[in-house]
């Protein structure tokens, strides 16, 4: 029996990923569940587990930075992903492996056929911190998009976009080391483009990286500051799914 852990910052992810190992890998046992800094260093300090399904994002946190402050990681990762399929296909390690959101049963399976097998073998997981920290590199903070301005194509890093704003067929894209990049395409096309990058609507003109907020303001209505200091909009439809999403009380 394959003693499992599930880290996830949405309760009902958990609870699906809970349900179908239950259906569909009866090897396997949840002892545990984590969805935030603090819970998972709680239950990985008070269990040993051999399996780990871990989000790769959770909000606005890096598990890669929790990880970090682990002496030791001795159990296999399984990543459970919402990150575009074309961005992780190349991924193959031993150590660790993915699946994709939403969950496919035979996927699954297979992930779980694959840890069985490599458990029952002499193979090491020395390599396992080594393998995620390429994983994170390659899917997390690797991944960039084309844009073609006025001076032509560009290739810019997603993690270094703060925000997106709308100016009507146009977006202007505000990147971190404070350049602008003005497109000829409008903010729905960015929307569908980042929707795996834990960007967010806040409101019809702006779309945010939500790795780039500084502050979340409650009063008049609410707004967002960003980390170049600007301060944009919610509307009053976005409002509790972006409280939701970085897990305010």
């Amino acid at each position: 029996m394959l003693k499992s852990i599930i880290i996830d910052d949405e309760k009902k992810d958990r609870e699906n990923l809970s349900m179908l190992l239950e259906a569909y890998c009866p090897q396997v046992e949840v002892i545990a569940e984590a969805w935030d800094k603090p819970s998972i260093l709680k239950v990985l300090e008070e269990n040993t587990p051999d399996l780990v399904f871990l989000d790769v994002q959770l909000g606005t946190l890096r598990v890669f930075d929790i990880l970090k402050e682990l002496e030791t990681i001795d159990f296999r990762i399984v990543f459970v992903s919402a990150y575009d399929k074309y961005a992780i296909q190349g991924y193959q390690y031993d150590a660790i492996d993915y699946i994709l959101k939403p969950i496919d049963p035979q996927k699954l399976i297979k992930v779980v056929d694959k840890i069985i097998r490599l458990e029952a073998s002499s193979n090491s997981k020395e390599t396992i911190f080594d393998d995620f920290k390429q994983f994170f590199n390659q899917v997390v903070e690797a991944p960039k998009i084309s844009v073609t301005d006025t001076k032509g194509v560009r290739m810019i890093k997603i993690q270094n976009i703060i925000y997106c704003q709308s100016n009507g067929s146009y977006t202007t894209i505000m990147m971190s080391h404070k350049d602008e990049i003005v497109v000829s395409k409008n903010l729905k096309h960015f929307e569908e483009k980042l929707q795996n990058y834990n960007f967010f609507r806040v409101h019809k003109s702006y779309l945010i990286n939500l790795d780039h907020v500084d502050l979340l303001v409650k009063d008049q209505g609410g707004s967002v500051k960003m980390t170049d200091g600007k301060f944009l909009p919610i509307s009053r439809t976005s409002k509790k799914e972006l409280f939701d999403k970085m897990n305010t009380d």
